[in-house]
């Protein structure tokens, strides 16, 4: 039986050398547009984080700009400018939300309310949970107290930290709605969060306040 000849580690280097260079020469096209489509797609990945961040700082420094404006037709201008051209960024939102207490302030329910659905639609969990603040204060406004409830109980169920304000929500519509045990619940559960400072004073005074009614309509 013949021995197998064998190679040396230099020659067998030499060997698999060869072989990789006949394999990039016979694919020699398709490397270099794979190599160029690389290069491309990094390009336009630096470019596109460079576009949004010039996007970004657009927009923050023309919505800044608006919340300096003390004229109120111009600063209205100025946001609904940032709106229509950085809506999907978060000054551009953020813009929205600044329309939307405008409007509220002014008693324009249907665009305040129009306002907040945008955001919403674009607007991820915690923000989310501001938006349903806000419609339950337009609701509230419209005197529609158990959508504006709805709306409250679901940014406390949240768990975000909106807690105190939204119990303080819920427990002013229940004593509206003459609820008043339901109101001295929530006025209760904004105690076992310990408030501090003038809060705790408030919460104690109304919770007084709707104590006594109850002891005044059972007697």
């Amino acid at each position: 039986m013949a021995k197998k000849k064998e190679v040396a580690p230099e020659e067998e280097i030499l060997v698999l050398h060869e072989k990789w260079v006949r394999a990039a020469r016979e694919h020699l096209r398709e490397i270099i547009i794979v190599s160029l489509v690389l290069v491309f797609l990094a390009s336009l990945w630096a470019f596109y984080n460079y576009y949004q961040q010039k996007r970004l700082d657009e927009a923050s420094l023309l919505y800044a700009r608006a919340l300096m404006v003390r004229d109120v037709k111009q600063k209205r201008a100025l946001l609904a400018e940032v709106v229509r051209k950085y809506g999907n960024t978060s000054a551009g939102m953020e813009a929205r939300l600044s329309l939307f207490e405008m409007d509220l302030k002014n008693g324009e329910l249907e665009k305040a309310l129009e306002e907040l659905n945008q955001v919403y639609r674009k607007a991820k969990k915690p923000l989310k949970i501001f938006v349903l603040l806000g419609r339950g204060y337009v609701e509230e406004e419209r005197n529609r107290l158990n959508e504006a409830r709805a709306a409250y109980q679901e940014a406390a169920e949240a768990k975000i930290g909106l807690e105190e304000v939204a119990y303080l929500d819920l427990a002013r519509v229940a004593e509206l709605q003459g609820n008043y045990k339901e109101a001295v619940n929530y006025y209760q559960k904004l105690i076992a969060l310990k408030p501090q400072g003038l809060k705790i004073d408030f919460i104690q005074v109304k919770l007084d306040e709707i104590l006594e009614k109850i002891g005044q309509k059972s007697s």
